[in-house]
């Protein structure tokens, strides 16, 4: 487990890794992959140096907090609907603030490019009023989407660039 000063402020423990470290092992994790049933508990755990836990046979993942209000998480689990899928997120530690900058490297075009460069055709996922609210990639046998997110100033305009807030793999 992490741990905290006496401050309440975020302290890494020797096993935890860093934001920039979760997106690049999740490259690595996708690289590795052919399809959704090549991440075992034991391939996710040997790409993500980290310590899986097992639910059952389909739900196992890992969840770590980060400095800056941060938090990040892996998992694997079974939706009826969909079938198995892998999502990995950010996400701000209740009741916090926190900068999409504390988790922007790589940012959204870097890591987006990457699984480019792994064959992945790329695909924008518009909602309502045409808004942009996540890119896909696709190559035989395996999906990625990766959702955006933005610092923005009170103006609503973007305050930096834009950076991963989550990751599902189907």
């Amino acid at each position: 487990m992490s741990n905290q000063a006496t401050s309440g402020e975020y302290v890494p423990n020797g096993s935890d890794i860093t934001a920039k470290q979760a997106l690049q092992r999740m490259l690595e994790l996708i690289r590795g992959s052919k399809d959704i049933g090549d991440i075992t508990p034991e391939y996710m755990h040997k790409t993500m140096g980290v310590e899986i836990k097992t639910v059952d046979k389909d739900e196992y993942g890992y969840g770590q907090r980060l400095a800056g209000n941060w938090a990040w998480n892996i998992q694997h689990q079974q939706i009826d609907s969909v079938g198995p899928r892998v999502d990995f997120a950010f996400g701000a530690m209740p009741g916090t603030q926190a900068s999409p900058a504390d988790i922007c490297e790589p940012d959204f075009a870097h890591f987006t490019g990457e699984l480019e460069g792994m064959g992945f055709s790329r695909h924008s996922s518009r909602g309502e009023h045409n808004r942009w609210t996540y890119d896909y990639f696709e190559r035989p046998g395996l999906r990625v989407e990766v959702y955006p997110i933005t610092a923005m100033t009170d103006s609503g305009e973007p305050a930096g660039p834009t950076c991963v807030k989550m990751i599902l793999v189907r």
